[in-house]
């Protein structure tokens, strides 16, 4: 049998997060054990049993609720960036008409600056 030891967590939240949730557990299995060891009166076994679950279901109730927020989050940014981008493109086509106005507008105005160069040089 090999025994590993446990990744680090990498932050500090992590860590509070994850020794919270471990003295959780070590409370209940302690409690488990000690039922354990006493005579089975009034179901003391079954009782630590069931607070056991008990945890288990809220620890992975407090994890679900988390992954869901995540998500809920997460599809907001994704909408977010949805609609930025849009907003981007509607930008980039409006510069884009601009400019092509501003390149017929300065085509226009070196043809007739060509025109009147041409009108002043027939007076000379």
């Amino acid at each position: 049998m090999n025994i590993s030891e446990p990744s680090k967590p990498t932050d500090q939240s992590q860590a509070a997060g994850s020794s919270d949730l471990e003295g959780q557990i070590g409370e209940v299995i302690r409690r488990d054990v000690a039922s354990a060891r006493e005579p089975d009166e009034e179901g003391g076994s079954e009782n630590g049993l069931v607070s056991a679950n008990a945890l288990l279901r809220q620890i992975a109730g407090t994890t679900f609720k988390e992954i869901d927020r995540l998500i809920d989050e997460l599809h907001a940014l994704r909408d977010h960036l949805q609609r930025e981008g849009l907003r981007v493109q509607r930008e980039i086509v409006k510069y884009a008409q601009l400019s092509q106005a501003a390149m017929k507008s300065a085509k226009v105005i070196a043809e007739g600056m060509t025109h009147l160069q041409g009108s002043a040089e027939r007076f000379h």
